[in-house]
């Protein structure tokens, strides 16, 4: 059997694994929907801070993991039940007839793709932060996190394991543009909502500017196809090329002790969002629907100084072997090789010292409507929406969420459409000021492909001293007019 060229075994695998699934835990619906989410809600419209009841909340600490990909699965298997038995994870690559799994070996397999593959990991881990109102119209608050992204979509076909593991020699493939892109970063973000009347209506807009500090990032790109051909040996050919390549270096190094967290590149961000309710007439100051969009992760952030950027391009048949890649243990060495081997000369492809990198960014449609006191269905859409060709991409998500809410407790089972291709149920559940969930409820406890997993946590506190208010959403049908501004009474101290 043919076998694949170790360096473009490596960078395909490099590809697929670096982005084999990296993202928050997709959309955190059951801590993101409810009247009750305070600063939570700001995640996805940050109009929605002005509708929570209370007047004040400190977020703790919150949570969150995503994990998708069309590449690879595990057979047989559960989220839990593989973390219980990672020593019996066993790739299919690794048996033979000859050479079978044990009988409980929990067997790694790769998919036969009839469409383009994607791999996305998101996680947040997100540190203090908290909400005030002030007056009756205004919100202000403060978040920060830590997050990190690789995602890869539309991935050909022509790079399913199946295919690049048993290439034919001596025979030129067309390969498809593909490209792969990571980061992780810091977040230090302001917030600011305010309400106000606009007829029988309740309309908010809300605006959540960002301080990035960047760590670490690349992405890497063929911008057009190009043509393959594995010779015999070690020596490839490629008819065409354009390729464009860049990361950062800050650790790059073969001293472990000089690798540490470092912050690399600096932007700016925001979320913007706009909402409009009925209000109930309930005391409680409930809105019979909520209808909001808004723009989430707009921003970018610019690596300079400890960065690399090159783009390799050439029109004509190359032809390289391993002799032109001896070992070597500085990167910009291995880098000015490549450069050579296909531009012939060693500084050609690099660009500068520094590249930019976008955020996930997507836009969102949020409908939420009351059945009956304390009961409410929602819908949501996010669509990726990248900014530039080098932008991280975020799963799109279109959800049904049913749920029960009261102040201190919730419940909600979201339907989720993944990426417009598969159908999830989750579930969620707030506490007091608890709040845990999971987008894909079927990876905890159903024994199938494990393609991905998904869970969030969430801890905060909220008002509980400040006076009542009794001004409210409701109409006030015996004056004939409207009161001022939401009701927000007082939230007593939960009793456990």
């Amino acid at each position: 059997m043919p076998q694949t060229h170790p360096c473009l075994r490596f960078l395909l695998f490099f590809s697929v694994i670096l982005s084999a699934d990296a993202a928050q835990a997709q959309d955190q619906l059951g801590m993101r929907l409810e009247r009750y989410s305070g600063i939570y809600s700001a995640g996805i419209n940050p109009a929605n801070t002005a509708f929570t009841p209370h007047n004040w909340e400190v977020s703790l600490f919150n949570a969150d993991l995503f994990i998708e990909n069309s590449y690879a699965y595990l057979r047989n298997t559960s989220l839990q039940n593989a973390l219980r038995n990672t020593d019996k994870i066993v790739s299919v690559t690794d048996t033979s007839a000859e050479n079978p799994s044990a009988r409980d070996a929990i067997l790694q397999d790769f998919a036969n793709p009839t469409r383009p593959m994607h791999a996305v990991i998101q996680t947040r881990v997100a540190g203090p932060g908290f909400s005030f109102r002030f007056g009756d119209n205004h919100t202000v608050g403060l978040t920060t996190a830590f997050r990190t992204h690789f995602s890869s979509y539309r991935i050909p076909e022509f790079f399913a394991y199946r295919n690049i593991s048993d290439l034919p020699r001596n025979q030129a493939i067309n390969v498809p543009s593909v490209g792969l892109s990571g980061m992780s970063w810091a977040e230090i973000g302001l917030h600011y909502s305010h309400l106000q009347e606009v007829g029988d209506l309740q309309m908010a807009w809300g605006v959540s500017p960002k301080l990035l500090l960047g760590y670490e990032g690349f992405y890497v790109r063929a911008q057009s196809n190009f043509d393959y051909t594995q010779k015999p040996g070690d020596t490839l050919a490629f008819g065409s090329g354009r390729w464009e390549y860049a990361f950062t270096t800050g650790n790059t190094t073969d001293n472990a002790e000089d690798v540490s967290v470092k912050r690399q590149g600096m932007g700016m961000a925001f979320d913007l969002g706009v909402s409009w309710a009925m209000p109930s007439g309930d005391d409680d100051g409930s809105y019979r629907w909520r209808a909001g969009v808004s723009l989430v992760d707009a921003g970018w952030v610019r690596f300079r100084n400890t960065a690399r950027k090159h783009r390799v391009v050439f029109d004509t048949a190359i032809t390289v072997s391993g002799t032109q890649f001896p070992g070597r243990d500085n990167v910009d060495d291995i880098l000015q090789d490549v450069s050579q081997a296909f531009m012939g000369d060693s500084s050609a492809s690099f660009l500068g010292n520094a590249f930019s990198m976008a955020l996930p960014t997507a836009l969102s449609l949020q409908f939420d409507a009351q059945v009956i006191p304390m009961v409410y269905v929602g819908a949501v859409l996010v669509q990726r929406t990248p900014f530039s060709k080098n932008a991280l991409k975020r799963p799109a998500t279109l959800a049904v969420v049913p749920r029960f809410e009261h102040k201190w407790f919730s419940a909600s089972l979201p339907v989720v459409v993944n990426d417009w291709r598969s159908v999830r149920i989750g579930a969620a559940a707030r506490i007091a000021w608890l709040y845990l969930g999971t987008d894909n409820l079927n990876s905890f406890f159903t024994k199938n492909k494990l393609s991905g997993a998904d869970f969030y946590i969430g801890l905060k506190i909220n008002g509980f001293q400040f006076k009542a208010r009794e001004k409210g959403y409701r109409l006030n049908k015996e004056r004939g007019s409207r009161s001022n501004g939401p009701n927000r009474k007082k939230i007593k101290c939960y009793t456990f």
